[in-house]
């Protein structure tokens, strides 16, 4: 088992690594010529500080996003100090074994959070406030969304990392190991829920400030209404399209809503709600860049929106993207305790 461990512990620091080096190969700020990893680094401090000097919102965001990264550093040292000190004790620990689990899940939780935020705000104003330096440039769209999907595998790989370490060390330390792995399973359990819940209340107001369709006039809430009846107008072509796309969505949400229905009667309702769910989702995930493709099309002239610039609409996309996979863990998490008390007490 020990060898197990010490070989997956090898093998994601090789991926951080990794992960790492092609980044630097990579890197969202490109300089006029090829620089050694440290001079490569350095430049990326210069681009920070210019940034965080020229806007006081993304200063306190940085110094936030800092905070973040230290506080969960301090949560793992805390842990860990719990686990040597508390978790030897012949008699067992519960609140520390409990206190122990939950600072480590915070500390991880809270090392992700800068790798999700900073690299988007910076690029955004980036790409808004251009500069005169002639030394580096600007990365394209699509090697910064590289670049940020490889900065976020290279954290989850630091997550994995600590988690594995951690569980390991309480294993072999614990008096009682398998009552530990019990309570870390518990603390998990009611941990994903709620880190979903807030990451989906979190992507809120970044939904709303990035809408792509940006009314003009009409009531609020109706730009998709209105953005489907010009393209059946304007794009008699796509009429079809549009139709079985609407089609799909609504077998999807009347899937869930009889599912809700179905809860007391069969236990294969959270199938129902599930098969809705996945639906849903693949309808929307395929449709909507192709939705916004078609609406480029359309006469701005008699449309009561303003279709926003590709920018806008790849940041919405990504706030999106986090905001369906909260919800969908919440969505499962909620059938699973369903599920669980119709097994044990229904």
């Amino acid at each position: 088992m020990l060898v197990i461990v010490w070989i997956l512990l090898v093998l994601l620091l090789g991926l951080m690594g990794w992960l790492e080096y092609h980044n630097l190969q990579h890197p969202v700020i490109q300089p006029a010529k090829t620089l050694a990893p440290r001079a490569q680094l350095q430049l990326q401090h210069q681009v920070r500080q210019h940034v965080t000097d020229q806007a006081p919102r993304l200063k306190w965001l940085y110094y936030g996003m800092a905070a973040c990264w230290w506080l969960g550093v301090i949560s793992l040292l805390v842990s860990c100090y719990l686990v040597s000190a508390k978790l030897t004790l012949l008699i067992f620990p519960i609140r520390s074994v409990v206190t122990s689990i939950a600072l480590m899940i915070v500390g991880i939780i809270l090392l992700m959070i800068p790798a999700l935020v900073w690299p988007t705000q910076s690029y955004d104003y980036l790409i808004g406030h251009s500069t005169q330096d002639h030394h580096w440039q600007l990365a394209d769209t699509a090697t910064f969304e590289h670049y940020r999907r490889f900065q976020i595998w290279l954290v989850l790989a630091l997550d994995v990392f600590i988690l594995i370490g951690w569980i390991s060390w309480a294993y072999r330390v614990s008096t009682v190991p398998m009552v530990t792995i019990e309570y870390l399973l518990m603390v998990v359990a009611i941990a994903v829920p709620v880190v979903a819940l807030i990451t989906l209340l979190a992507q809120l107001p970044y939904l709303h400030q990035n809408r792509y369709l940006i009314p003009v006039s009409g009531r609020f809430g109706t730009q998709h209404y209105h953005a489907n009846q010009a393209l059946m107008q304007q794009q008699p072509d796509l009429k079809s399209r549009l139709i079985i796309v609407n089609v799909v969505r609504i077998i999807g949400y009347a899937l869930g809503l009889y599912a809700l229905w179905l809860l007391y009667a069969n236990i294969l309702a959270a199938a129902f709600a599930i098969i809705g769910l996945l639906i849903v989702l693949t309808a929307g995930g395929v449709w909507l860049p192709r939705f916004y493709d078609y609406l480029q099309l359309l006469d701005n002239k008699t449309l009561t929106f303003k279709l926003a610039g590709s920018d806008r609409f790849r940041r919405f996309r990504f706030h999106l993207y986090y905001f369906k996979l909260a919800f969908s863990i919440l969505w499962i998490v909620i059938w699973a305790l369903i599920i669980g008390y119709i097994y044990y007490f229904g």
